[in-house]
């Protein structure tokens, strides 16, 4: 709301009768003027469901003196026009911080909306909290109140200030509780958290922590009920409730107050935490981590590089994310869900081996929070090192998000696929940026930045269109045409038998074609069955009655070496591999599926195959029947042949009618058919 229209109200509330020519005198506008204010000030009240202004023949005003709501000390709106469902969740967030009965005068003056308006607006607010076990009570004397458990208002107050982080803010929660003490107290103890545990949450849970830490202390100093449940040992366990439990101004705390200031802590997504003292929780998740990360591995047939250093990133988000499961808590983050073969085969696998940690917290896990583990598993099997670009880049980028490390280490993969031509040095907060002397040229974020530097907006689950549109506009922003020569040539060539209007824009086209066309998104292509890989030619039948394992792998691995899928040096890597007491490449009982890196010798993709029907005794009192080595020169469209070397190995019939088969041949028709039914039943 302009000045104008403020002078305007506030002159026709302080003088009822005056008229337009009256008016125009006094503050010195035109007719034309005040008649265009009037109707921008009818459009609000009109809006907002009020009275709205007349004027009468004779010059005079006639409206209703509820457009004293429209003025707000000097200042524009508060909120500006509101829909239904704002409305509803400022009327319950008002209601949760008021620890009292507040009448409907209250309301009205805080939305700025009518009373018929704010009424309705209270109904839909009462069927809302009704399916979150509250109640609004009404009391005619007094007013409105929220009643309830005080465990089931701080889950409300959690779900809808972090569905609407834009709507409730601390400027809003200042506003209503006129505690700006407060609001300094809940900064002051995230950052002295931070520094307790070496850690720095996303910039979007640091605002909401913000917040609910507000209401949370706001409540406890303003009630006089004070809870006396038990605690929760899933809570008290943890480093963070001892700290907490010892913090100074905390003491007057109770049960409740005190267990969700620590939830809040433990259910927010950190960005970093270099913390390595672990507490009695996060030894729990490390070691389902580990398994879950040892599972994915034999599933997937990946290397991990530095296994402990990504299971202690890991830990980071899923440490989290169990809290939040268990508690029914939101998660901010969110990735719409790739319907892509490969993915959904991925995402499978992660629902299977998360089962252990799901009975540990006796939840199971939502779909949101399985996709942000697939999609962060993904990403280990799209980095592989021969898609790396072997010239050095010469632009040095940043990546920005403003989410936590889960979503910041998927950003900055997407974006080295995308943009092999730049040299992206790490993932910062937005607050870390802010403070940040870091040397670079480009910055991509997930929120516009106020800096000098080139920068880029971007979001974690681009489609494949906005990955070629991203791409497309930083190369010709930088400069980078790499199919520049290309392009000039092709032009010179057609302008030869066309007359061309406009090079410039034939250009652009054309290299927007030729980006589309190099540019690798391994999604788009339909994923390889086992047979791709499994060729009748690579399958070898033992004749002998004993062989030893290291003459098994060499006779599995010679159809590979001829065919040149593979160098000498690949046998002896898995020799290695066999030989380490911590080798985990078995499938099932009875095949051995050695495998490593590409950058060990992998020319091409393939799998070698014999088979023995005495057993192989392997170092460490393992036996198999099966030498399968693989060897993949990248993991992209792999995953269906490996989800199906899986299921043959784990079927004990089709394993037993293997060792039986007299011929290769023989061998090959069994896995045929096999891979026949799985593509059928997978059609389902």
């Amino acid at each position: 709301m302009n000045e104008r229209i403020q002078k305007i109200i506030s002159l026709l509330l302080k003088e009822p009768n005056i008229t337009i020519s009256e008016m125009m005198q006094k503050l010195s506008l035109s007719r034309r003027q005040i008649n265009y204010a009037v109707k921008l000030i009818n459009n609000t009240l009109r809006a907002k469901h009020f009275p709205e202004i007349t004027r009468h023949k004779n010059g005079t005003f006639e409206y209703d003196t509820s457009i004293r709501l429209l003025i707000q000390a000097g200042k524009e709106d508060q909120f500006g026009e509101l829909s239904d469902h704002d409305r509803k969740v400022l009327i319950i967030t008002y209601l949760i911080l008021k620890t009292s009965y507040v009448s409907l005068n209250h309301l009205t003056s805080f939305l700025k909306y009518s009373k018929t308006t704010v009424i309705s607006d209270i109904k839909e607010a009462q069927k809302f909290v009704k399916r979150n076990n509250l109640e609004i009570i009404y009391n005619r004397v007094e007013g409105y109140s929220l009643k309830g458990e005080k465990d089931d208002i701080y889950k409300l107050a959690t779900k809808l200030f972090l569905n609407n982080p834009n709507l409730i803010t601390s400027d809003l929660i200042i506003s209503i509780t006129k505690n700006r003490t407060i609001a300094k107290k809940a900064t002051v103890l995230i950052l002295d958290i931070e520094e307790k545990f070496k850690a720095t949450f996303s910039d979007i849970y640091f605002k909401a922590l913000n917040n609910l830490f507000q209401t949370i202390l706001y409540r406890s100093q303003n009630s006089n009920c004070k809870s006396n449940c038990p605690s929760d040992p899933f809570i008290t366990e943890t480093n963070e409730y001892k700290f907490l439990k010892t913090y100074s101004g905390l003491e007057n705390l109770d049960n409740v107050d005190l267990k969700w200031l620590v939830l809040e802590i433990l259910a927010s997504n950190v960005y970093d935490k270099t913390n390595l003292q672990y507490g009695t929780d996060e030894v729990k998740i490390l070691h389902f981590i580990h398994q879950i990360v040892e599972g994915f591995k034999q599933k997937t047939l990946v290397q991990i590089d530095d296994q402990k250093q990504f299971e202690k990133r890991l830990m980071n988000h899923l440490r989290p994310a169990c809290y939040r499961v268990k508690y029914e808590l939101p998660n901010i983050e969110k990735l719409e869900l790739n319907n892509s073969e490969n993915h959904q085969i991925l995402f499978q696998i992660i629902k299977n081996l998360i089962r252990p940690l799901e009975d540990w917290i006796g939840k199971t896990f939502p779909k949101g929070e399985v996709q942000l583990l697939t999609y962060y598993f993904g990403y280990l099997l799209a980095s592989t090192p021969e898609n790396r670009d072997i010239n050095k880049p010469i632009y040095k980028a940043i990546v920005v998000c403003s989410n936590g490390i889960i979503m910041s280490n998927i950003l900055i993969k997407i974006l080295k696929e995308i943009l092999p031509e730049l040299n992206f040095i790490c993932t910062m907060s937005i607050r870390e940026f802010n403070n940040s002397k870091e040397r670079f040229d480009i910055v991509f974020t997930t929120l516009p930045l106020n800096t000098n530097k080139v920068q880029f907006v971007v979001k974690p689950n681009m489609n494949y269109s906005e990955k070629i549109g991203l791409r497309y506009r930083v190369l010709n922003q930088l400069k980078i045409e790499k199919t520049d020569k290309e392009i000039n040539n092709l032009l010179e060539l057609i302008s030869r038998y066309a007359n061309l209007t406009d090079n410039q824009v034939l250009k652009a086209d054309i290299n927007r074609m030729l980006l589309k066309q190099n540019f690798d998104n391994s999604d788009d292509k339909k994923s390889h069955n086992l047979l791709s890989y499994l060729h009748p030619n690579y399958i070898v039948l033992n004749k002998d009655t004993n062989i030893e394992w290291k003459v098994a792998l060499h006779e599995a691995i010679k159809p590979l070496l001829k065919d040149k899928k593979i160098e000498k040096r690949y046998e002896f890597e898995l020799q290695r591999q066999i030989n380490n007491p911590d080798n985990y490449s078995f499938l099932g009982t009875s095949i051995s599926i050695p495998h490593s890196l590409p950058k060990t010798g992998i020319l091409g993709s393939g799998i070698g195959f014999l088979v023995s029907k005495t057993p192989i005794e392997m170092p460490y009192n393992k036996t198999v029947n099966i030498i399968a080595p693989v060897a993949f020169s990248h993991t992209d469209n792999k995953l269906k042949a490996i989800n199906q070397f899986t299921s043959l190995a784990m079927d004990k019939n089709i394993i037993n009618k293997i060792l039986c088969c007299k011929t290769s041949f023989e061998v090959y028709q069994i896995i045929l058919k096999f891979v026949e039914v799985e593509e059928k039943n997978g059609d389902k």
